[in-house]
């Protein structure tokens, strides 16, 4: 009974959380260069049709939830998105908030913000100039694929991490 209640909650959060498919966004934040690792080691992928993979070290993909705002408040419109990051260890998938900044001509990632491994979205939105993102996370006795603590939790965009500013290519 406990799994038929799991997949219940899942799809009803996924129908109420406003998961609609947005195409235009799909298409722009579904095919960029995200930066994905650490500033010790990472990587500059390019996402096609929402998906990147290479065997053994990455597959990332794009998980159709963002929100517009102006993060670093220079009058241009930046996006925050939501990306899935599989390092290649395993079936861990690791969710991500990627701002994308808006530098007059394109957008382009800038900063990650860590969310949870396997977290569940509720909702992203944008508050005066930050992100607000609804989730389900991971507290002590939660299985892999189970959160259970609901968060709400605020981001700022604080300028570029560290392995940005090193990967300008």
């Amino acid at each position: 009974m406990r799994l038929k209640q799991v997949i219940l909650f899942l799809f009803a959060s996924a129908f109420l959380s406003g998961c609609v498919h947005d195409k235009t966004a799909a298409k722009l934040f579904g095919n960029m260069s995200y930066l994905v690792g650490n500033e010790f080691s990472g990587d500059k992928v390019t996402l096609v049709n929402g998906e990147y993979f290479k065997r053994n070290l990455w597959h990332v993909r794009y998980d159709d939830r963002y929100v517009y705002g102006d993060f670093n408040q220079d009058g241009l419109k930046d996006a925050a998105v939501i990306i899935v990051v599989n390092s290649g260890a395993g079936n861990s998938e690791s969710y991500q908030l990627a701002f994308l900044i808006n530098d007059g001509k394109k957008l382009a990632h800038q900063a990650s913000r860590e969310l949870d491994v396997w977290a569940i979205i509720n909702s992203v939105k944008e508050e005066n100039g930050k992100v607000v993102v609804d989730m389900y996370v991971h507290q002590k006795g939660d299985c892999n694929a189970g959160p259970s603590k609901r968060e709400r939790n605020v981001y700022e965009y604080n300028g570029p991490d560290d392995f940005a500013a090193n990967r300008k290519s």
